[in-house]
């Protein structure tokens, strides 16, 4: 029980009326900030009091390879120069890389310390970069203390020097600018004080004319977009505005001779449509609609791209997802999810014909996760597995032969790594990986840790272990969920895992569960579940309406609260756009019942018997913001008769992630820890 103070505060949203108990913790007053503070430092304490703390932290640092803020992304050319983003020499985030060889050790284009206030410099770290199509010159949005917005920062390749001053960046959206061939300016998108998408663009040069601004409404640009990347055709007469990062498609084109822009993607039509240029006048696209929810790979002529009769197949929709498509010297290359695995194709646009890159399978890369290929001369890509970290591979699109860049740094041995299938309420059959040591019988239940997404069109691909390495070892079992709502198998399994049916992912996910432990896998009193952003909401989702199933549950940066995920003002107006694109308004009269039904805070019940919890939020996070944790940690010590621990660490400094690889090998080992505590595990 708690002492908590009760404030009920009675709400009415959509068609749902309500009583708030800790409304006063929704808001940043002095009051619920020293609360909270005071839950951190118990929840700090307690994490690190674990007698095997400072173990499971080294076995995770020893296994971090895999580790996004730590590793290297494949060298993308342009001209005759390679880059790609790694961490600096002098210790921090990652900073971009050039060289001009694949043998060549590269270095640094600039320091960030250079171009941040000293006190950021620590946390600073490049989220996105496009060099301009020459190589000689780089933008970058670099980012401090997890922030994800961030700022453009633009720099001569060869000397490191600033062009300009930085510009205002929205990290979070991936959007990329679209640079002119000569590298003399780019298009870059924004916002307007109201919301609308804008694109604008940036001279660099003397004497190279300002283009006018253009904004689009949302009849042009829906505002659920994240953001627009800017994809100059070869020859600068075409800008395509292209969306992402969850749904990406060509909405809109500008002619550079005129100014005017006009709609890309035809009317009415409903699915993803975006990829690359073949030439000044085609471009290349994998089209996503109703007829071919898995995609196809169409070429588009520019003048009459509305026209679908116009379109000309290049390669038909198949088995597997067709997740990102580029082109590379005339060549189009083609990403695709099968059974979740990454493969590679390279098809010629002429005849159809294809190659297939040999890679093995149950692995996936960076590409296959966001769904997109950087603009590059040379295929490069980078491929991992559950027992592997990334390697990074260059395929020459002619000869097709492929060579290795950079060997994989770790390899596990003695991983078993299996595919299932459960199959969910409905009848669909949902995979799940099972991974665990090759010596593990199941003559009993074992420790196990449940894994997921299942939103925004994501998909959930198999990664190196990394920080699960140490629970896997000690004799735990991985289980890998890839739930509806992501974009494993295209349209139709994002579409079938959000708004209305959004109770399809969790549903899929009590599914998994209820078949591990049928199997005799495990059990309820040695499962664990987590989850992160929309994960994160996933394992609320456990905690509260299957407590039955799990013994300890960690939600990193969740939001728990679905009928307020967010303030009600124009700066998380952005963001609240992409909530509503999964989770709908909870201002609609329907969506507001469904969102009621799920939503975490809304349906913690007294008297219940909830399993122990382990609560990750970054004080500075955008999104996914502290007071969450806030609501759900009072009403959970108020509600839960188990006597299991709830805890809430709010990490200072920090967004959506962090930045810095050492505060996020400490995160990872306090919440594993906590999870190996209380299914009576240690490290070996």
């Amino acid at each position: 029980m708690t002492t908590t103070p009760r404030r009920p505060v009675t709400k009415t949203i959509g068609s749902v009326t309500f009583d708030d108990p800790y409304d006063w913790l929704q808001h940043d007053s002095e009051e619920a900030l020293a609360w909270q503070w005071e839950q951190d430092a118990i929840a700090e304490r307690e994490a690190r009091s674990w007698p095997h703390f400072e173990t499971l932290k080294e076995q995770i640092r020893a296994n971090d390879a895999g580790n996004f803020m730590v590793s290297r992304t494949p060298p993308r050319l342009r001209g005759d120069r390679w880059f790609w983003i790694a961490p600096s020499p002098q210790g921090g985030g990652r900073v971009v890389w050039t060289s001009t060889g694949l043998d060549d050790p590269g270095q640094p284009v600039f320091t960030i310390a250079d171009h941040v206030a000293a006190e950021d410099a620590a946390s600073g770290a490049v989220l996105w970069w496009e060099p301009s199509p020459d190589g000689q010159r780089v933008a970058a949005i670099i980012c401090v203390g997890g922030d994800m917005m961030g700022e453009w920062h633009v720099f001569d390749t060869a000397t490191g020097k600033a062009l300009r001053a930085p510009l205002p960046a929205i990290g979070y959206s991936g959007a990329i600018p679209g640079w002119l061939a000569d590298g003399s300016g780019f298009y870059l998108h924004g916002r307007d004080p109201e919301g609308r998408h804008r694109i604008g663009f940036v001279p660099l040069d003397e004497g190279v004319a300002d283009r006018p601004e253009v904004v689009f409404d949302d009849a042009e640009v829906p505002a659920n977009m994240s953001g627009l990347s800017c994809n100059v055709s070869p020859d600068d007469r075409w800008v395509i505005a292209d969306s992402g990062p969850h749904e990406r498609a060509a909405y809109m084109i500008g002619d550079t001779s005129t100014g005017e822009w006009r709609r890309f993607i035809p009317e009415g039509y409903e699915g993803e449509l975006t990829g690359g240029w073949l030439d000044a006048d085609t471009y290349i696209a994998r089209a996503h609609g109703d007829d071919t929810p898995r995609g196809r790979i169409v070429a588009i002529p520019v003048a009459t791209s509305q026209d679908r009769n116009t379109w000309r197949e290049i390669a038909p929709q198949s088995e597997a997802v067709i997740r990102a498509v580029g082109t590379v010297r005339g060549k189009i290359v083609v990403a695709e999810l099968l059974h979740v695995s990454l493969r590679l194709r390279v098809v010629d646009p002429a005849d159809g014909s294809e190659r297939v890159v040999p890679i093995e399978a149950h692995g996936a890369s960076w590409i296959s996760a966001f769904h997109r290929f950087d603009r590059t001369d040379a295929l490069t890509f980078d491929y991992a597995s559950f027992t592997r970290t990334a390697g990074i591979y260059h395929y020459d699109v002619d000869s097709g032969e492929l060579s290795t860049v950079v060997e994989p740094e770790v390899e596990l041995d003695g991983i078993k790594v299996t595919q299932h299938f459960a199959r969910s309420k409905d009848g669909v059959h949902i995979p799940y990986y099972v991974v665990h040591r090759d010596d593990l019988d199941f003559d009993t239940p074992r420790p196990a840790l449940i894994t997921g997404y299942g939103g925004f069109n994501s998909a959930f691909v198999p990664a190196f272990l990394a920080h699960f390495t140490p629970f896997v070892r000690a004799g735990g079992v991985l289980i890998h969920i890839n739930i509806r709502g992501g974009g494993e198998y295209g349209k139709i399994w994002h579409e079938s895992g959000r708004l209305a049916c959004k109770w399809n992912s969790y549903l899929d996910l009590f599914a998994i569960t209820e078949e591990v432990i049928a199997k005799g896998i495990t059990r309820p009193d040695r499962l664990a579940m987590t989850g992160a952003s929309n994960g994160g909401l996933l394992a609320g989702v456990a905690i509260v309406h299957r407590p039955d199933l799990f013994r300890v549950v960690v939600p990193d940066v969740p939001t728990f609260d679905e009928m307020e995920p967010l303030p009600d003002d124009a700066e998380s107006a952005p963001i609240r756009a992409i909530f509503w694109q999964d989770y709908g308004d909870p201002h609609d009269p329907v969506m507001s019942k469904i969102l009621y039904s799920y939503s975490p805070y809304h349906n913690i019940r007294d008297g219940v018997a909830y399993p122990a919890v382990f609560q990750v939020f970054g004080e500075k996070d955008a999104g996914c913001r502290p007071f969450h944790g806030r609501k759900f940690t009072a009403r959970m010590l108020e509600a839960s008769t188990s006597g299991h621990r709830t805890l809430l660490r709010v990490w200072k400094g920090t967004g959506h992630a962090s930045f810095d690889a050492d505060t996020s090998v400490t995160q990872r080992a306090e919440w594993l820890g906590f999870v190996m505590a209380e299914l009576g595990m240690v490290p070996v």
